[in-house]
């Protein structure tokens, strides 16, 4: 029995209809470009969140950046963050000029310590940048207390983690702004790159579809065809754009999402069940937290032999972010070493993801359960 990270194709199967009909309106219609698909995406996901205002970008990467441009951040400004994220949280920050400070994260979650963040922040701190790590999420009630009384902003990259909550309050709704991956993998994935950046602050919604439009304002790209409407450039923006496409598949998907994320969490519990009497180290749900699992983190002593059995049995098995971003070639120059961050190192040392997407069968799932605590013994 083969078991897979993902499956695509059985995604795309099992809603083939619904998309192959979103995808003809925008072919028969001709317009792949400042179409009506993309600001319709937006008002249904903002709605399905339950924020004011909802912007499409064409990747996470790019939300992130384009939130910390309409901020205002940039050079001089320190942005604290972590280290055991994506490439692309930390990158955003470089990308607008800014410094990156890290911080290290709680032991059960993985997500940012808040106890650790009040060292961290100096006069050009700007922003708090938490990650709701693997679809668990951070601190936010903590977080917010600390952003609110020190002044500073609040970028949540909740990209792995639709869905998840806090007492009822879904992640991406705490922050001044939030960032939302589209990636094929991602709980909500396009069939190419995109992303959402939300918000319930107007004049921060506008300023992100200025940078992501090339600067100008999204209404006079809609009337681009009449005549007596020069180019407005308002700032020196981007294109970073959600594609009328990927807009029309992230609709005929979304419906279908509360029911993607709990076959997520049903393969969670049924995980968390099967191996609980094991050495393995289980990922944590947190009283009054909502895990939505874009990820099944383990944790383990013997990573190497626990890799070997399951891909000698057929299981996708892979490590993320391993090593963590301070000891990346790339950031050599920034003087980290070994032990700067412990909490992180460690969990990097002994983590493996597991498949847990809503293509699993109970069969896959039984077989990943049996070898795994085959090859803990």
């Amino acid at each position: 029995m083969r078991v897979s990270m993902s499956d695509l194709a059985g995604s795309y199967q099992s809603l083939k209809a619904g998309i192959d009909g979103a995808i003809d309106r925008v072919l028969e219609r001709g317009v792949l470009d400042w179409g009506p698909e993309v600001p319709a995406f937006e008002e249904e996901f903002a709605e399905w969140l339950g924020v004011d205002y909802a912007i499409g970008t064409n990747s996470g990467t790019a939300a992130l950046k384009l939130a910390l441009k309409a901020l205002g951040v940039g050079p001089g400004d320190e942005v604290i963050t972590v280290p055991n994220s994506d490439i692309s949280t930390t990158s955003a920050i470089h990308h607008v000029g800014a410094e990156s400070v890290w911080v290290d994260v709680e032991p059960d979650t993985m997500n940012m310590n808040p106890d650790l963040v009040e060292e961290a922040i100096t006069p050009r701190t700007k922003v708090l940048l938490p990650v709701h790590l693997y679809g668990h999420p951070a601190d936010m009630p903590a977080l917010m207390e600390i952003a609110r009384k020190r002044g500073l902003f609040v970028v949540e990259d909740a990209c792995l983690a639709v869905g998840a909550s806090i007492d009822g309050r879904l992640a991406g709704t705490w922050g001044d702004i939030a960032c939302f991956s589209h990636a094929p993998s991602k709980h909500l994935g396009a069939f190419g790159s995109g992303g959402t950046a939300v918000t319930n602050d107007a004049e921060l919604a506008d300023r992100v579809r200025l940078y992501a439009g090339y600067g100008e304002p999204r209404e006079r790209k809609y009337d681009r065809g009449k005549l007596g409407s020069p180019q407005n450039y308002v700032v020196e923006g981007l294109n970073e754009r959600l594609d009328e496409l990927q807009a029309a598949t992230l609709r005929a998907k979304l419906p279908h999402l509360t029911e993607q994320i709990e076959a997520r969490c049903e393969n969670a519990e049924a995980y968390t069940e099967g191996l609980q009497d094991t050495d393995i180290r289980l990922p944590v749900e947190r009283s009054g937290h909502r895990h939505t699992y874009r990820n099944y983190i383990i944790r383990v002593s013997n990573r190497q032999h626990v890799q070997e059995a399951l891909a000698e049995a057929g299981i996708a098995n892979g490590l993320l972010y391993v090593p963590p971003l301070h000891l990346q070639p790339t950031y050599r120059d920034l003087g980290h070493t070994r032990g700067d961050f412990p909490v992180t190192e460690e969990a990097c040392s002994s983590l493996i993801s597991i498949p847990v997407g809503p293509h699993l069968t109970a069969a896959q799932r039984d077989f990943v359960i049996e070898t795994l605590r085959e090859a803990e013994v």
